[in-house]
């Protein structure tokens, strides 16, 4: 019973974070994680990138539950692509174009790829979760977590969640890299 709330509740947070892909107000200010939450975090958060990565439309095609594996992506591809009271967030493939990727300088959420239709956006995207020893979402959010924020690239490495579909690939992480952010060109 208890896994099947479990399954269930990972559903609703997995619905609930790809229904936000539309153009939005701006972006909101992450709160900084609690003691005991950072410790976990800061074994998951690691400084030497997983090898092998993949990226996410190649994760997609190939990941079944239980596989063991590293996606290369962006934060990106809805609105609000972590969650408030979880350790989640969307990870979004590299080719997504992103309004930072167009010429629309006006757009206050470039993440969301508001100019992309939600079957293509929907196609390049999935769910990153840390869990906790319970077995659970971590009940903090990754937004700001070493100053994590939307479009960072991440290379992560972890198990496909249970239930995972092509459709649906959530990847319980195990290790966190952030990439180094890209030097803007100099005009």
């Amino acid at each position: 019973m208890k896994l099947m709330k479990l399954h269930i509740s990972l559903g609703y947070l997995s619905a609930l974070a790809f229904l936000f892909t539309s153009c939005g107000g701006g972006k909101s200010e992450p709160e900084a994680p609690t003691v005991g939450v950072s410790s976990i975090f800061d074994a998951v958060l690691v400084n030497t990138k997983p090898e092998d990565a993949v990226s996410v439309v190649e994760a997609r095609k190939s990941a079944s539950p239980g596989d063991l594996i590293a996606v290369t992506g962006k934060i990106a591809g809805a609105m609000q692509p972590f969650t408030e009271s979880f350790a989640a967030a969307i990870l979004a493939d590299q080719a997504l174009a992103t309004c930072d990727l167009t010429n629309d300088d006006q757009c206050p959420t470039p993440w969301d790829a508001c100019c992309v239709e939600i079957p293509v956006i929907q196609s390049m995207r999935m769910l990153i979760q840390v869990l906790g020893d319970d077995g659970r979402p971590i009940p903090e959010g990754l937004a700001g977590v070493r100053g994590m924020k939307e479009l960072d690239v991440l290379v992560v490495a972890g198990t496909v969640a249970e239930g995972s579909t092509a459709e649906n690939l959530i990847v319980n992480a195990t290790e966190i890299y952030q990439m180094p952010p890209v030097a803007a060109p100099e005009a």
